[in-house]
């Protein structure tokens, strides 16, 4: 970190003399010159770029404090006086933040009329998406220029993996009801936003739905008005009724409480019964059945594998670019275990890069804001390359 601060202080020594003084702060065209031009000026509203018109002519500074506002002045309170104010900062700063009361870098003086100018000459850089790289935090600022020349940069965060958003670089809230701060922009100068983080990728479709069927055996018992075998039908009938499944045929039917003999009968008791062709002597009114049952039922197919994750934004910490999204997982696969089918899910949608500089990717996170302000101008330098990610006026 470096910030160093730069005032040239006029009247360090030796004698103070009027034309000295013109000399330094000016005068007003085709006037005499005069004590009273010479006088702090404590006015808010302020501008000096037209100073022409201007009295009293030197600059409310905290440098300047010793010199009169109205009356009692003396040469001798120049000693020492400033006309501008301006700091520098160099090589790499993380996350800069000033309020108008600062002392250690601006020595009170921002919310002053003096000239005030800060020269982004390094990189100023959030590694937080959460924080501006550099912030002015809401106040009354006054005659205040933010240049970034070539080679200077103000960097935001890039926003997370699977849709963060990103980062902000530059806040300045000037409360004040004048507008005088302004922000300039060499060719390549950079105030640069984090670009989103890229969404995820969808998950894949479920595969087909599979049709499966089991099989099994089960028993009933049926009760005739006669001691005949009453058919298949009745079996069936008897079987259905104590199972979900479907019956779809007879395995074997046994007679219960046989008698010795039925008379009219085309067989006799010695000659036997055969339960699965089922024929042979059959005098029973009673009987138990053994069934076939089947059931067919469909599955769900495999579930999708889910979508890859996306890549990070471009920002600060990934200033080579953006990054890509991770590849989708495989489907998931369902199967029926009798039959053998099967049915695979579809794999996952890759996830989406992330978003380069001020950029939101879709989907994804929000890009970062560039610039937030408030009575704040851009005077110059303004491009596509030199601000990426939007302005605010707030």
């Amino acid at each position: 970190m470096a910030i160093n601060k730069t005032q040239t202080k006029y009247f360090t020594s030796g004698e103070i003399k009027f034309s000295a003084i013109r000399d330094t702060f000016g005068d007003l065209a085709g006037t005499d010159i005069s004590a009273s031009d010479y006088l702090r000026n404590a006015g808010d509203d302020v501008d000096w770029s037209d100073d022409s018109t201007i009295t009293p002519r030197v600059p409310n500074a905290t440098e300047n404090a010793d010199v009169a506002t109205s009356s009692n002045w003396s040469t001798s309170q120049l000693r020492d006086s400033i006309l501008e104010y301006n700091i520098t900062q160099s090589g790499n700063d993380e996350e800069l933040e000033f309020a108008d009361s600062n002392t250690s870098q601006w020595n009170s003086n921002l919310s002053k009329n003096v000239t005030k100018k800060m020269s982004v000459t390094g990189t100023i850089y959030a590694n937080e998406v959460s924080k501006y790289a550099l912030k002015f935090d809401d106040g009354n600022y006054n005659n205040l220029t933010i240049d970034v020349p070539n080679g200077g940069a103000i960097y935001g965060e890039g926003g997370a993996a699977g849709g963060g958003n990103g980062g902000s670089a530059l806040y300045i809230k000037n409360t004040a009801s004048y507008d005088n701060v302004s922000i300039t922009l060499g060719n390549n100068g950079r105030i640069w936003a984090g670009g989103g983080g890229g969404g995820s990728g969808n998950p894949g479709n479920s595969g087909s739905s599979i049709s499966c069927s089991s099989s099994t055996q089960v028993s009933g018992n049926y009760t005739s008005g006669g001691r005949s075998y009453p058919g298949d039908g009745a079996g069936i009938n008897a079987c259905q009724a104590n199972t979900n499944f479907g019956v779809n045929g007879i395995v074997s039917a046994n007679p219960n409480s046989v008698r010795v003999r039925c008379r009219g009968g085309s067989f006799r008791a010695g000659q036997g019964w055969n339960p699965v062709a089922r024929s042979g002597y059959q005098c029973s009114p009673n009987w138990s059945f053994v069934c076939n049952a089947s059931q067919t039922n469909n599955i769900a197919g495999g579930n999708g594998g889910n979508g890859g994750t996306g890549g990070v934004g471009q920002g600060f910490s990934n200033q080579g670019g953006p990054g890509a999204g991770n590849a989708g997982n495989p489907g998931n696969t369902n199967s029926c275990g009798n039959s053998g089918a099967t049915s695979v899910g579809n794999a996952g949608n890759s996830g989406v890069t992330g978003g380069t500089w001020g950029v939101s990717p879709s989907p994804g996170g929000s890009a970062g804001v560039a610039i937030v302000k408030k009575s704040t101008s851009v005077n110059q330098g303004l491009s596509a390359n030199t601000v990426k990610g939007s302005i605010i006026n707030t």
